[in-house]
Parts: C-alpha cells; sequence; structure tokens
C-alpha cells in the first residue's frame, strides 16, 4: 500500500468532512472523554470519540428557525454532554442546541438531536435515541433520523450520501452496534402557507 493511499485512510480516520451547501463539515461528531464512542487521535484535540453521525440537514435555515420548528412539533429545548463538530478548515465548534423528545413512561428514554449553524444558511444535526442514566444510544440511527423528518418531510425532503461516514462504517452499515446508512436527510424549509384568496 503506498504512502498516498495510506494518507487518504488516515485523514478519513480523522473524520475529512463532507461538503453540503456551506463549509465541509466533519461526518461524525467529536466527544473528548466519551469512551462510548469510536476512540481516534485528532491532530486538534489528542484521543477523541468520533460519536454520533450527522444525520439531518437544515439548508436555508438558520438554528434559530429549526428550534422554532422542533418545539412546534413537541422537540423540547434539553441538555446533554457537550460534542463537537469540525467545520471549514478545521474549526471546532461546541453543540450550539439540543432538543429532546420524551418516548415512552421511562423518564430516562427519549429521542435527542444535536444542532450546529454550520453557514448563515445551513444547519447540521445528529439525531439519536437513547435512555438510562448515564444515556446509551439504543435504537438505530437511521430509525431516529425518520422519526425527526417525517412530520417535516412529506414529499418534500432529499437524502445526501455521506461518504465519509460510509468509509469509517467498512461498508458494514452500522455505527456503534446500530444501523447507519450513512445519508442524511436534507430538510427543507418550512412550506408557507397559502395566501387566503382576496
Amino acid at each position: 500500500m503506498g504512502l498516498a493511499t495510506l494518507g487518504a485512510i488516515a485523514a478519513l480516520a480523522l473524520g475529512v468532512p463532507q461538503a453540503y451547501a456551506g463549509p465541509p463539515f466533519s461526518p461524525f461528531t467529536i466527544a473528548p472523554g466519551n469512551m462510548d464512542c469510536i476512540q481516534v487521535h485528532d491532530p486538534t484535540v489528542g484521543w477523541t470519540g468520533d460519536c454520533d453521525p450527522v444525520n439531518v440537514l437544515f439548508p436555508r435555515q438558520t438554528l434559530a428557525s429549526v428550534v422554532a420548528r422542533l418545539r412546534a412539533l413537541g422537540w423540547s429545548v434539553t441538555s446533554g454532554s457537550t460534542e463537537w463538530m469540525y467545520f471549514g478548515s478545521a474549526r471546532l465548534v461546541p453543540v450550539q442546541a439540543q432538543l429532546g423528545m420524551a418516548d415512552g413512561a421511562d423518564p430516562t428514554m427519549r429521542y435527542h438531536v444535536r444542532l450546529w449553524q454550520a453557514a448563515p444558511d445551513l444547519v447540521v444535526g445528529a439525531v439519536h435515541h437513547e435512555h438510562g442514566t448515564p444515556h446509551r444510544i439504543d435504537l438505530d440511527w437511521d430509525a431516529a433520523e425518520r422519526f425527526l423528518a417525517a412530520p417535516m418531510c412529506a414529499t418534500r425532503c432529499r437524502h445526501m450520501e455521506l461518504p465519509g461516514q460510509a468509509s469509517l462504517e467498512n461498508g458494514s452499515g452500522r455505527w456503534r452496534g446500530w444501523a447507519n446508512d450513512a445519508i442524511a436527510t436534507v430538510i427543507p424549509p418550512a412550506a408557507k402557507a397559502p395566501l387566503a384568496p382576496a
């Protein structure tokens, strides 16, 4: 194996960014100290965890508008561990908003999404389902993605492949033991209501 190939593999392992209508972003969140995540050596922060896959994108929207849309659907502003995301040329940004939705009688069971304003017109998110204390992932990433996207999509959503995720999964279609197809749902802005006739 040549040095160029080794360099490409190493770059993928470190989370080479994906691009979509704005600055490139890393395919996974990172969480230093979180031993539940896939441990990698990052040139900026040292040993860390590649944690949650990016699986929802909101083009032509602001963080405030995405949070408002989710809250209107019953999501609540919540807390959780701080995870980080790379944007552009190695700009590392902590999570900017976290929302949750209770799921069932167990108060620790919930859907949880972390969001970042990647560019003035792009919000990037990572959604999952979890339970327990401390919280542990307990459902396929793809199922959590569908849960969040379904009420906002109808027939209007698109999808974008994230080859960096697929490469790090080595073709398994799984991440941290749960199904992840390495395809993000692209959720457009809310449709405007038609004007009432005069």
